[in-house]
């Protein structure tokens, strides 16, 4: 064997030996919560915290089905008022080693809380959200993340396509099981 042979068949194995393990497979359990802000885009109610909780289950290794569950505080005209959503979505997963970004479509039900609404919005809505994200995977079981979501209302679809009156971004965690 040649010394150039010797360094490229070095050189590849060092590669594989080094190289992020993949770690988002079919038919895994995804349970997690996550932190941030809920913006409402009328500019008349101010930003509020958000917390969410959500599970999730791998149909394949570019598919997750889930249910999430968000709530927020928001002040208008300095009351306030808070909103709760519960949705179901699937996501797209683009799995590239550590690194998997996604997008999906989430379908739910929203519920206002308090005496002030954006928008004359009814006290109960039904909602869309579109969704982009970027999860990081730590280990087999634990990953970091970041959500960002495009809400719309169904009472003006499809005009809340082109105007989404509320903007939601989450710093995620979350623990997986099920290989």
């Amino acid at each position: 064997m040649t010394l150039r042979r010797g360094l490229l068949l070095s050189a590849f194995a060092a590669a594989a030996l080094l190289a992020p393990r993949v770690w988002a497979f079919e038919k895994q359990w995804h349970v997690g919560g996550g932190l941030g802000v809920d913006a409402f885009a009328d500019g008349e109610s101010a930003p509020g915290p958000a917390l969410g909780v959500y599970g999730a289950y791998g149909l394949s290794d570019m598919f997750d089905l889930g249910i999430e569950l968000v709530g927020s505080r928001h002040v208008r005209d300095k009351r306030s008022f808070e909103l709760v959503g519960i949705s179901t979505g699937i996501w797209y997963k683009l799995d590239v080693l550590s690194w998997i970004p996604y997008a999906g479509l989430e379908l739910g039900y929203y519920r206002f809380l308090g005496a002030t609404r954006p928008r004359a919005l009814p006290e109960n809505e039904a909602g869309f959200s579109l969704d982009l994200g970027l999860d990081y995977l730590l280990s087999e079981s634990v990953g970091l993340g970041l959500k960002l979501r495009y809400h719309g209302f169904l009472h003006d679809f499809p005009a809340s396509l082109a105007d989404a009156p509320l903007f939601t971004g989450l710093i995620r965690a979350e623990y997986h099981w099920g290989f």
